[in-house]
């Protein structure tokens, strides 16, 4: 672990985003959230000496000390989408991941969440339903691929879980991405509204853990 890297926020290749954004319309729902906000697929890469390789089973846990919500659950979610595990944008994204943290994904795999948050008029959308947290690894990643009629979803890093006022709060772009240490700070994202309240909004992110 690169114990003295803290958090850095930086822009991708304006590629990134656009190419990997039609990616996210086939996701299915997240079947461990009752309200049909947020959809989600989940898969795990290490690095090979050319590229990062999918493993071929991902589960996904975490305890409860750190998710109140669904703590000590083994979850399943669908797998990202063989097109997209060698897209060399996505590639590009796991390759900035791990220059920052340097971490060894033969011991600790990186695993990418792909997420969309949808919101209406008459439901808000929920990107951290279990509030300010860490997700128990020693990094985590949000590259942003798409805010599309969206108010909110503001990203917030605090140094402790009750703090009132965050060590950064931004509005995170498409084609932005930050990266930062999990064991030294707690993360959270503010509901997702719609900018026209007549309209659907969407937010679209990949969330790495390592």
């Amino acid at each position: 672990m690169n114990g003295s890297f803290l958090i850095e926020a930086f822009q991708a290749p304006s590629t990134c985003a656009q190419n990997l954004g039609n990616f996210f319309n086939d996701l299915g729902a997240d079947p461990y959230l009752e309200s049909n906000c947020r959809f989600r697929a989940f898969s795990q890469y290490q690095k090979t000496d050319t590229q990062f390789e999918k493993l071929n089973s991902s589960t996904f846990m975490q305890s409860s000390d750190v998710n109140r919500l669904i703590g000590n659950v083994e979850r399943k979610f669908e797998d990202i989408s063989p097109s997209l595990d060698q897209h060399p944008d996505f590639q590009h994204l796991l390759s900035a991941f791990l220059e920052r943290t340097n971490v060894d994904t033969s011991k600790q795999p990186i695993g990418v969440h792909q997420i969309r948050v949808v919101c209406s008029q008459d439901k808000s959308g929920s990107p951290a339903p279990e509030g300010i947290h860490q997700d128990g690894f020693d990094f985590v990643g949000i590259f942003c691929v798409k805010r599309d009629n969206i108010a909110g979803a503001f990203t917030q890093i605090f140094s402790s879980p009750v703090d009132q006022h965050p060590h950064m709060s931004t509005t995170l772009e498409e084609n932005q991405f930050i990266i930062f240490n999990d064991r030294r700070y707690y993360h959270y994202v503010t509901e997702t509204l719609p900018g026209l309240q007549d309209e659907t909004g969407l937010r679209d992110v990949f969330v790495f853990t390592a």
